[in-house]
């Protein structure tokens, strides 16, 4: 890790490395400005989000904070590099937040090379509004952390880095056998589980890809608690 990050001191520690990694990308203009730069701190942690009041001191003059909520340590770790590397991207445009400094700031992030992030995120956020999603989810939520990391470990980590379109259709059929999407898939909407009936799915997105999508975002959960 870059000893220069020692100097984001109200940041949660578990964050470092994720933000290492996002620095290692970018160019080294960019990379360098930001890690010297006295103006700029990054805060991180539950005493953020829990106090009604909370005093922080910096020792020198801060123009932009940026603020993660430690929640997003549960999210897939395409989506972390996705939300820093995005932050990052608005604070060197350096623009009022608006839809055309989000657009700006997408094009940057395809020019630092996080189009694999990008489109993960994307896919992801779509099946995650999907009644597949909450199948598997609420199912995994109900099993024990033996069970699941027994069952999905093996394929865990590819998943957390990569997103489910990036894993192979090998490895994604041997997901799908493991988790038995089609009885999962059956046995809830016979009973009516996770709102099977009288909700539109999401169009275009495999049902039991969804399923395995929420599987993997409990895991996740789960593994980090």
């Amino acid at each position: 890790m870059d000893q220069r990050m020692t100097r984001f001191k109200h940041c949660d520690p578990r964050f470092f490395p994720y933000l290492g990694k996002v620095l290692d990308r970018l160019p080294e203009r960019i990379r360098e400005d930001i890690l010297n730069s006295t103006t700029l701190q990054v805060v991180a942690g539950e005493d953020l989000h829990r106090s009604c009041a909370l005093r922080v001191e910096f020792a020198d003059p801060v123009k932009t904070l940026l603020c993660f909520n430690p929640i997003a340590l549960f999210e897939p770790e395409h989506q972390l590099i996705h939300t820093i590397a995005h932050e990052l991207a608005l604070y060197v445009i350096g623009e009022v937040i608006s839809g055309n400094a989000e657009q700006k700031a997408e094009d940057l992030l395809l020019e630092w090379g996080f189009d694999m992030e990008i489109e993960a995120v994307r896919y992801c956020k779509a099946i995650s509004e999907s009644k597949g999603y909450r199948i598997g989810y609420e199912w995994a939520k109900k099993q024990s952390k033996d069970y699941l990391l027994r069952h999905f470990g093996l394929y865990f980590d590819e998943w957390n880095e990569k997103g489910l379109r990036r894993i192979s259709r090998e490895q994604l059929e041997k997901v799908k056998s493991e988790a038995g999407t089609k009885a999962l898939l059956k046995n809830q909407i016979k009973t009516g589980g996770a709102g099977a009936i009288g909700e539109p799915e999401v169009p275009a997105l495999p049902r039991d890809e969804a399923i395995i999508a929420g599987i993997m975002a409990a895991v996740k959960e789960i593994k980090f608690q």
